[in-house]
C-alpha cells in the first residue's frame, strides 16, 4: 500500500507552530502542519515577502490543494492563491487580513511592526511576549482556563526572539502585497471565519464578502481572534462543514 500523501496545508498564527492544529485536528498524514519562518524548527526568512512566498509554494508537496490558514498563516494562505490559485481548489481563512491598499496605513503597520521588533531584539523573548499577550485582540482569551494560557505562554517564550523578529520583518502586514484582486479572482470554494467577538475583523469578512460575493462567512459566537484556542471543537465542527457543505454564500453562525 502506498503513503498517503497529505492533500490539506495547515499554517498557523505569529508566535505559533504547526503544533497548534492538534487542538483542532486529531493527527493524520492528510493534513501537513508547518511551522513558518522564523518559527520554532523553521529557518529565519531572508528574502522578502513574496520571495519567502515562492520558496514555501515551491516545497509543497504536489498532492495538497486544500490550504487553511490563521491570522499570518491565513495572510500566507492568500499569498500562495494568488500566485498559485490553480493549485488550491478550497481554501478556509481564519481571522485574516487581505492585505493594505492605502500606502499610509502600510507605513504605519511597518512603525508598529518595528516597535515589536525593536522589543524582541532589546528585552528579549520575555519582555516581548508579556507584551504581545496583553493586546485587546486578546482580550477575550482572559475566561480561557489557566492551564490552556500557560500552554499557549510556554510556547510563546520557546520561540527565538530573532526569529520572530525576522518573521515581522518579512512577512509583516506592512510588508504583504495586497491580495484583493486575486481574492476576487480566485475560483475555487473559499471559507471565511472569524469569532463573534472579533469586530476588528468582522469588519474586514465583510469587506471580503463585498468584494467577492460567493464567499461563505462563518461566525463563532462568543469567540474572539483566536477560535484554535478559544474553540478548537467548534472550528473542527466549522471546518468540517465547510468542507463538506454545498458551495453558494450564506453567513453561518455557530453557537
Amino acid at each position: 500500500m502506498s503513503p498517503v500523501e497529505p492533500r490539506c496545508l495547515l499554517l498557523h498564527g505569529f508566535t505559533g507552530s504547526g503544533a497548534d492544529w492538534s487542538s483542532v485536528f486529531p493527527e493524520d498524514p492528510e493534513r501537513l502542519a508547518l511551522d513558518l519562518p522564523g518559527h520554532l524548527t523553521s529557518p529565519d526568512p531572508t528574502g522578502d515577502y513574496l520571495d519567502e512566498i515562492r520558496a514555501l509554494l515551491d516545497t509543497l508537496p504536489a498532492s495538497i490543494d486544500r490550504i487553511i490558514g490563521y491570522s499570518l498563516g491565513g495572510r500566507i494562505a492568500l499569498s500562495l492563491i494568488q500566485l498559485a490559485p490553480e493549485r488550491f481548489r478550497s481554501a478556509a481563512i481564519i481571522s485574516a487580513h487581505p492585505g493594505l491598499l492605502d500606502p499610509a496605513l502600510r507605513e504605519q503597520r511597518r512603525l508598529a511592526d518595528q516597535v515589536w521588533i525593536d522589543l524582541l531584539r532589546d528585552q528579549g523573548i520575555d519582555a516581548f511576549v508579556a507584551a504581545w499577550e496583553h493586546q485587546p485582540l486578546f482580550r477575550t482569551q482572559a475566561r480561557l482556563a489557566p492551564e490552556i494560557l500557560a500552554r499557549q505562554r510556554a510556547q510563546r517564550l520557546s520561540q527565538r526572539p530573532e526569529g520572530l523578529a525576522r518573521a515581522l520583518e518579512r512577512l509583516g502586514l506592512g510588508e504583504m502585497p495586497s491580495t484583493w484582486e486575486a481574492l476576487a479572482r480566485y475560483q475555487g470554494r473559499l471559507d471565511w471565519i472569524i469569532g463573534g467577538e472579533d469586530t476588528r475583523f468582522q469588519a474586514i469578512a465583510h469587506e471580503v464578502l463585498a468584494h467577492r460575493p460567493a464567499t461563505r462567512l462563518h461566525v463563532l459566537e462568543d469567540v474572539g481572534h483566536n477560535p484554535l484556542l478559544e474553540a478548537p471543537e467548534r472550528l473542527r465542527t466549522c471546518l468540517e462543514h465547510a468542507k463538506t457543505s454545498p458551495s453558494n454564500a450564506l453567513r453561518i453562525s455557530i453557537a
